[in-house]
């Protein structure tokens, strides 16, 4: 392939180790600053503690959206993280522990309420401050009608594209398959990388023994034990996990609403005696769910939530 001088922008959803993937070419290229340096990873495990002007000006990151700071750069060639649209879990949760400022607990809820519409959140709970109870909320009614996210629905349409590179995020914890990637970004785009072993290996060591990583198909794992009515533990699932739970349950069984807050149950067999045993004076119409059995659901929130 010829040449090339227009820069390549890797997009990613936050968390999900964009600048990672542009540290990794860069320092495989012959004329990286960062040759001596074997490992991106700075004290919160994010490759962010380099400074800008060390990178080849051959390789940005991006996000998704228009109209920000760091959106896609339309003169750019493009590389996307992609992962499976059924894992949209995974990347909301990548979001949610590896933002930068993620570090402490409250700031990853005041993070989801402030991605809301703040009218809507003020007059529906009284507060816009961080707090669990409504994050989780909100994270459920995001869930229940995932379409109407621009951010989510913008990463599926560069997902889709396949005239972008699509570099699966998976690789990013197999030696084997980020060599691989790493060896068709560089003859896809000539960029003649000279790997390392060494560094393939601390980056996928690093990945690979992320708790977002290894806890990745939890949530699958309790939803297969409930179906199949097998007693597994799901007492350490986070809000994320738990609002997906719900969402999922509620779309699966006729007019049952989990309670609102963040009492979790201990595990799937309580699960299973929830729904079992949910009297049905109880039941009526889900606010969340803007369809109900093909019709129209006149009690749908109507309010502008993203």
């Amino acid at each position: 392939m010829i040449p090339t001088n227009k820069p390549i922008q890797i997009i990613y959803t936050p968390g999900m180790f964009g600048n990672c993937l542009r540290w990794l070419l860069d320092r495989f290229s012959s004329n990286s600053a960062f040759k001596k340096i074997n490992s991106p990873w700075d004290k919160n495990d994010r490759a962010h503690g380099f400074a800008s002007k060390d990178f080849l000006e051959k390789f940005k990151r991006a996000h998704q959206m228009n109209n920000r700071f760091d959106s896609p750069d339309p003169l750019a060639d493009k590389i996307v993280i992609n992962f499976p649209l059924e894992d949209l879990l995974f990347a909301m949760r990548c979001d949610f522990y590896r933002n930068p400022g993620m570090e402490i607990e409250s700031a990853r809820y005041a993070h989801i309420i402030k991605k809301a519409d703040s009218n809507f959140v003020r007059k529906t709970f009284k507060t816009i401050d961080s707090n669990k109870q409504v994050a989780k909320e909100l994270t459920k009614i995001e869930l229940h009608n995932i379409q109407k996210h621009a951010w989510w629905n913008t990463i599926k349409k560069y997902i889709e594209d396949k005239s972008y590179y699509q570099f699966p995020v998976d690789s990013l914890w197999n030696e084997e398959k980020l060599k691989n990637q790493l060896q068709l970004i560089s003859k896809n785009f000539n960029l003649q990388l000279q790997l390392d072993q060494k560094v393939i290996e601390n980056v996928v060591n690093k990945i690979k023994n992320m708790n977002v990583v290894i806890t990745k198909d939890r949530v699958k794992n309790i939803l297969n034990a409930i179906k199949e009515n097998r007693n597994i533990d799901c007492s350490e699932l986070d809000i994320l996990e738990q609002a997906s739970v719900e969402t999922i349950l509620e779309q699966q069984h006729d007019s049952i609403i989990f309670p609102y807050g963040t009492t979790w149950f201990t595990n799937t067999a309580e699960i299973n005696n929830f729904i079992n045993t949910y009297p049905s004076y109880l039941k009526h119409m889900n606010p969340r769910l803007p369809w109900y059995n093909g019709l129209k659901n006149p009690y749908y929130l109507k309010d502008k939530i993203d």
